[in-house]
């Protein structure tokens, strides 16, 4: 597990110039228009997120940080297991930030001080800050979309190559949209029953468990993925 911590920490460092200023103005600006406007704004931080893991393969080609994997004193697979759960806990730390600025969205209300407080704009905003399901919901998705997405992207792109990206997103993206027209079409010749989604629970007691469930299933994925990629790349050594 320290190895797994040092990998995951190198792997801030190598972002980190590039991606904290950027990272802390987006927060920021999320912050401030989520306090005014709306507490869904603060889910935009995951669109944030994502400056700590896209710039991390580029700076490792171009300073050949897989020459350097390759002498450092760490086993092999824990540096790929290393990059997954780093994507994970980039992602973790979004959400802890959003509901933090959602939570102080709702607190605060600033809302209350902008001009006009009877047109249908302000109304608008006002509504907005009392559809805490939406901005539950937002989160959640937002969480489960963009840590899925990186870790399902860093896994193939190791796998079969960083240069095969593109074909890897429109092969993925025509099987799952073939699988949803398939999907859709028993379901309109009722070959497959219609399911009823589960309701977000009223309470935040019951909110606090489906969170937990997303976020303990998120990692489970990210370290099956880990340990599918780490498994590939040994073989490929061998």
């Amino acid at each position: 597990m320290k190895e797994v911590l040092k990998v995951m920490k190198f792997d801030f460092l190598t972002a980190k110039p590039l991606a904290l200023r950027a990272y802390i103005l987006l927060c920021a600006v999320c912050c401030a228009l989520s306090l005014f406007f709306s507490p869904i704004i603060s889910s935009y931080i995951f669109f944030a997120a994502m400056i700590f893991v896209i710039p991390l393969q580029s700076v490792a080609d171009k300073c050949g940080f897989n020459k350097l994997y390759g002498i450092l004193p760490v086993n092999r697979k824990n540096i790929t297991r290393a990059r997954f759960l780093y994507i994970f806990l980039v992602h973790f730390i979004a959400e802890l930030l959003a509901g933090t600025v959602a939570i102080f969205s709702y607190f605060f209300k600033l809302y209350r001080i902008l001009p006009n407080q009877e047109g249908t704009a302000v109304q608008f905003i006002k509504n907005s800050f009392y559809d805490t399901k939406l901005v539950f919901f937002v989160a959640m998705a937002f969480f489960a979309f963009f840590g899925l997405m990186f870790s399902y992207m860093e896994m193939m792109g190791q796998i079969f190559g960083r240069e095969n990206e593109m074909k890897i997103i429109v092969i993925t993206l025509g099987a799952l949209g073939a699988l949803i027209i398939l999907i859709s079409q028993l379901f309109n010749r009722g070959i497959i029953p219609a399911i009823n989604l589960p309701r977000i629970p009223e309470s935040l007691g019951g909110r606090a468990l489906v969170a937990l469930a997303v976020n303990v299933i998120m990692l489970g994925i990210c370290m099956l993925f880990g340990e599918i990629t780490a498994g590939r790349l040994a073989k490929r050594e061998l």
